[in-house]
């Protein structure tokens, strides 16, 4: 599939707390302040806005973020980037609400995977595949390249035994602790790599839709790029019926959590035949292997391997100097060093953990990722008028630009509607649902009909017709 739909979900952190560090709302109360907007708005915690995007109150009480349907990797991190600045909006204007109130009190919306407590949350992606193809026989592919990309899209941080500040280890990403089976159709109870839920979002005869759970939260836009830039080359040489590189690993639960301590990538790691690979060799031939794929004059496949071979030589040869200022994982590994040694204190003192969540905080007066990236010491790809388009405006290219369209006629228009990812209706006696199976679609009559009645409707209420009992008139606030 040379041409492949993704998009992101993310669940973020959410804490409430006062001036002196103690929790001041629990989630529950916290999160119903942070969404009072969007309730007014919708009528609801769950909506689509006009990005195409779902923004909604996931289980446990964490704010999430699904991306529009993307089939450009950059434009996919243009939306995610928009889905930070939407809730750093929300953020801003609860903590103003909760100032005016005279609480003591301050929300913080952190883009990581693993709390304090220790709690671990989401960060899936989403790649269209096809229906025609054997689904069983990709994990059997692609978890060797999922254990070990973490050595270049990990968001790094610091793992502990319990109670011993002396274990304490940077590793690559955090999240891998929390995997606990390689294939499976949970999410939660025994979280696997790879989610098997068979929900296609789209002509099940033709699509399914690959749930990758064990990505970090990046919040470089390098890290970001990386993690579906590379994922995507790996499916099509899958997918091209080609020979692959047979890699399939002993046991992928331990080897994720391995690899993760491994921070030179040459441990051996025992595979399925009896004999061993590494973490380095696995991702360099997965690289090779992908590359025979790419035209000369694909510009944008080359760029991804270029990218991703710096991403690798960071690890192979221990110079950090390229990933120390793109990769989240080599950022945070050259910080914590640098404070560690300032201060006279190991990695599991409390300063490193609080720092951690700090460059996670979405805040920009509270980022610390943000203020590396005002310094130049962490990436910053996209234009800010790119940023900022992506948070109004849904992908032109995917069957987002439909969903966009109707949100934003009926909120502009004041007409009731009701969305999702594969269909449209207006909530009024007798309206007909349009269903939109192909995440290709850019255009269809059905649609365009749909956005007619909408504007009709608007027209009506606006010349002083009945309208519609119960439409939403009001305009959305700055979400």
């Amino acid at each position: 599939m040379k041409r492949r739909v993704g998009g992101l979900e993310t669940e973020f952190g959410l804490v409430c707390v006062r001036a002196d560090g103690s929790r001041a709302l629990e989630p529950e109360a916290a999160a119903r302040e942070l969404f009072r907007p969007v309730v007014a708005m919708g009528r609801s915690s769950n909506v689509f806005l006009r990005n195409a995007a779902r923004l909604y109150l996931d289980v446990g009480s964490h704010p999430e973020y699904a991306t529009a349907e993307c089939d450009d990797w950059w434009e996919l991190v243009a939306q995610d980037r928009a889905g930070e600045r939407i809730f750093a909006d929300l953020t801003t204007q609860a903590n103003e609400r909760l100032a005016a109130d005279g609480q003591d009190a301050r929300i913080h919306l952190l883009k990581n995977n693993v709390d304090s407590a220790g709690n671990a949350f989401g960060s899936h992606e989403n790649y269209l595949v096809d229906r025609r193809g054997e689904f069983t026989r990709l994990p059997r592919f692609l978890l060797p390249f999922l254990v070990t990309r973490q050595i270049v899209t990990g968001a790094g941080g610091v793992a502990a035994p319990a109670d011993d500040e002396d274990g304490a280890q940077f590793v690559f990403s955090r999240r891998s602790d929390h995997m606990w089976e390689a294939v499976s159709s949970a999410t939660t109870r025994t979280r696997p790599i790879i989610n098997t839920r068979d929900e296609p979002h789209g002509d099940p005869t033709r699509f399914r839709r690959l749930h990758v759970i064990v990505g970090d939260s990046t919040m470089s836009e390098v890290s970001t790029y990386l993690r579906f830039a590379t994922t995507d080359l790996v499916l099509r040489a899958i997918e091209s019926g080609r020979t692959l590189p047979e890699l399939a690993l002993h046991d992928d639960i331990s080897t994720i959590r391995a690899v993760a301590r491994d921070l030179t990538g040459r441990e051996p790691i025992a595979l399925a035949n009896g004999g061993t690979t590494s973490a380095v060799e696995v991702q360099q031939r997965w690289l090779d292997a992908t590359a025979t794929l790419v035209e000369d004059g694909d510009r944008r496949d080359r760029e991804v391997l270029e990218t991703w071979q710096k991403a690798i030589d960071a690890v192979a040869t221990g110079d950090r100097s390229w990933a120390a200022t793109h990769l989240d994982w080599a950022i945070k590994e050259r910080l914590f060093g640098q404070v560690t040694e300032r201060r006279g204190v190991g990695l599991g003192d409390s300063s490193i953990e609080r720092l951690d969540l700090a460059y996670h905080d979405i805040d920009p007066g509270q980022s610390v990722f943000q203020a590396l990236q005002r310094r130049e010491l962490a990436p910053s790809q996209l234009s800010e008028q790119r940023i900022e388009a992506a948070r109004e405006t849904a992908p032109r290219t995917t069957r987002a630009h439909l969903r966009g369209q109707v949100v934003t006629a009926a909120q502009e228009h004041g007409v009731d509607h009701v969305v999702d990812w594969t269909t449209f209706r207006l909530t009024r006696p007798g309206a007909m649902p349009v269903q939109v199976l192909d995440p290709f679609a850019t255009s269809l009559p059905t649609v365009d009909a749909l956005l007619e009645e909408i504007r009709s409707l608007g027209g009506a209420r606006s010349a002083g017709g009945t309208g519609v009992p119960g439409a939403g008139a009001q305009q959305p606030p700055a979400v």
